[in-house]
């Protein structure tokens, strides 16, 4: 294996020369990660845990970015292949880090160890490790789940969602959403298995992938507080009117006479903490793409319905799309709430009925 030199944050990585990225390298590393990673450091400075548990290290650029540039007292890195932890000493000892490294399953360190902050990176779903994940976290843990495999979470293979996630998923205009709260709903029911619930911290989608933190509170009230918000979306193809329902209140028809269409169980609370996220914006000046991101991302808190992608919209009307901004300020001038979204640039969050939309066009 030919391996190069890279310096990613403050951190100098031993990196495979590969340019492409397969599921078949011997040693994994993204450099489509990086804010990823970036953000990673800041939350942990926000969040200053005490084992921090990198599982599927590959290269061990984010456990070690930790260690070096977070704030974390000790630090785990973890591959089942021998080839990873090999590369993952050499950065260690390049970087003069103190760092305990393991080569193991992951199953079976989880099953032996306990960590205050778990981070689940794998290339594909994360189904296979969540549930392992929870029962090894400290009581008001952190745990952290990557999943790349959008297409089942967005609607393109159903079928591979309910087998994944147990869960319907749906291709609409706002599917990149529709995939989040999916990741997210199946991550809480895990929890709630173990009472465990599960309250978001920071998640967003950003490139090919979807990440979530989430703080995790061994509690049967706030258990039993997060199933008010596992529920299914129902969405309308023909007038995009869009809402959540329970199981038992679901409706076979919109207002507009067309059927439903339903995804689900998901989550439909917020997915992020404002406050939490203005704490790691103050640990992020070192990445202008991570301030944005977590910038936008507290800023759509307060509105929990499904954003409109506002040139959908316009075609439904035969119209030409005009700015984003314009619609914000016309939704605000007639007293209802609209920001914007990281989920697209033509995204628009807002509480206004669909109709109301309609009508200000």
């Amino acid at each position: 294996m030919e391996i190069k030199e890279i310096t990613e944050g403050e951190t100098r990585l031993l990196i495979p020369s590969k340019r492409k990225i397969t599921k078949k390298d011997v040693v994994f590393y993204n450099p489509h990660m990086e804010l990823n990673r970036d953000l990673s450091v800041s939350i942990t400075r926000v969040l200053k845990p005490g084992r921090f548990c990198d599982l599927l290290s590959g290269t061990g650029a984010r456990g070690l970015r930790v260690c070096a540039e977070g704030r974390v007292k000790h630090v785990l890195l973890n591959d089942a292949n021998p080839n990873a932890v090999e590369l993952i000493k050499k950065n260690a000892e390049i970087n003069n880090l103190d760092v305990e490294i393991t080569n193991r399953e992951a199953g079976s360190l989880l099953a032996e160890e306990r960590f205050d902050f778990i981070d689940v990176d794998p290339f594909g779903p994360p189904v296979a490790f969540v549930d392992s994940a929870v029962r090894a976290l400290e009581n008001n843990g952190v745990l952290a789940v990557t999943a790349t495999d959008t297409s089942a979470l967005c609607g393109t293979y159903p079928r591979a969602c309910r087998r994944k996630y147990d869960s319907l998923s749906l291709r609409t205009d706002y599917y990149n959403e529709v995939g989040l709260r999916t990741l997210l709903g199946y991550v809480i029911r895990v929890g709630l298995g173990y009472n465990v619930s599960f309250r978001p911290l920071f998640s967003h989608c950003t490139r090919h992938y979807f990440r979530a933190y989430f703080r995790g509170e061994r509690s049967r009230r706030a258990c039993n507080e997060s199933l008010k918000h596992l529920v299914y979306l129902q969405h309308c193809f023909s007038c995009l009117n869009r809402g959540y329902s329970s199981l038992d209140g679901l409706l076979e028809r919109c207002e507009c006479g067309h059927e439903f269409a339903n995804a689900g169980p998901l989550w439909s609370g917020v997915f992020a903490d404002k406050e939490f996220c203005s704490g790691v914006m103050k640990e992020l000046g070192f990445s202008e793409k991570g301030l944005e991101l977590v910038d936008l991302v507290r800023g759509e808190q307060d509105i929990t319905n499904p954003y409109y992608n506002i040139h959908r919209v316009f075609h439904k009307r035969g119209m030409p799309t005009r700015p984003t901004s314009e619609l914000i300020d016309s939704l605000l001038g007639i007293g209802f709430r609209a920001v914007r979204t990281h989920f697209s640039g033509l995204g628009l969050r807002t509480d206004a009925p669909v109709k109301e939309i309609y009508d200000i066009l």
